[in-house]
């Protein structure tokens, strides 16, 4: 595990110092897409401290989401998606590893647009340690649902668009236009179900009550766990497909 750390490591140093201006980019499209959903609707529907949250847990969820299936997308375009299977490490470890990186690469250029924001708009955000430990816990669930995509992609290879789709979906609703006690009753409570929204709930209402149930934490915790799951079943599934109908080099 350790040596996969280590290699993953070096590769995602290698890739920044090569691709250096796309990560930049990235962070000024992050920055202006904060500024327009903020100028539009934070400063009418929600505070600064509710939008912060919203649109933090969107950045870390699009990161996390998207790596691992773009790692399996790029294997396959140029050929060497092979190698990953025949490595001494399962898969999955390789594409969490990778995941993780990305993770941390992510967290970097959140400082990045916090510095910007707060130079810039003035604007100032504030975290309480508990909403750190809602992070730490939705990250399990971000990479079931990484690894769940990345099985999807085994198949049918391309599925950058339907990603985008997703992405830019879970920012519509992410409380960032409308905070979810302010949606309709219906609505908000549809969302809910799901664990990406009881998150960013939560994190709202820490940030407004100072104060968590230990429900909370045991839904949260478990349903995190559960997308984890559900991920690496499905990965595995999908991955016996592709070697059973010799699907794992089609591009």
């Amino acid at each position: 595990m350790l040596s996969v750390v280590k290699a993953e490591f070096s590769k995602t140093l290698i890739e920044i110092k090569t691709y250096y201006p796309d990560h930049i980019v990235d962070v000024f499209i992050k920055f202006f897409l904060f500024l327009t959903f903020f100028i539009g609707f934070g400063q009418k529907n929600i505070s600064t401290d509710l939008f912060c949250l919203g649109y933090s847990f969107w950045m870390i969820a699009s990161y996390i989401i998207s790596e691992a299936s773009e790692s399996i997308s790029y294997e396959k375009q140029v050929g060497t998606i092979e190698q990953i299977f025949i490595k001494p490490f399962q898969t999955q470890t390789i594409l969490i590893v990778r995941s993780l990186m990305h993770f941390c690469v992510s967290l970097f250029k959140f400082i990045l647009l916090y510095i910007l924001v707060l130079l810039i708009l003035k604007v100032q955000f504030s975290l309480k340690a508990q909403i750190l430990v809602v992070y730490a816990i939705s990250i399990i669930g971000f990479l079931g649902v990484g690894i769940f995509l990345s099985a999807l992609t085994l198949i049918f290879t391309k599925t950058a668009s339907f990603e985008a789709i997703v992405s830019y979906a879970l920012l519509g609703v992410s409380g960032v236009i409308i905070p979810f006690d302010k949606m309709p009753q219906l609505l908000g409570s549809t969302l809910k179900v799901f664990p990406y929204f009881y998150q960013i709930d939560m994190a709202q209402r820490i940030s407004l009550n100072n104060s968590a149930m230990p429900l909370d934490w045991i839904i949260l915790l478990l349903s995190n766990l559960a997308m984890c799951i559900v991920g690496f079943v499905f990965f595995n599934l999908c991955t016996r497909y592709v070697r059973n109908h010799g699907l794992i080099n089609k591009y």
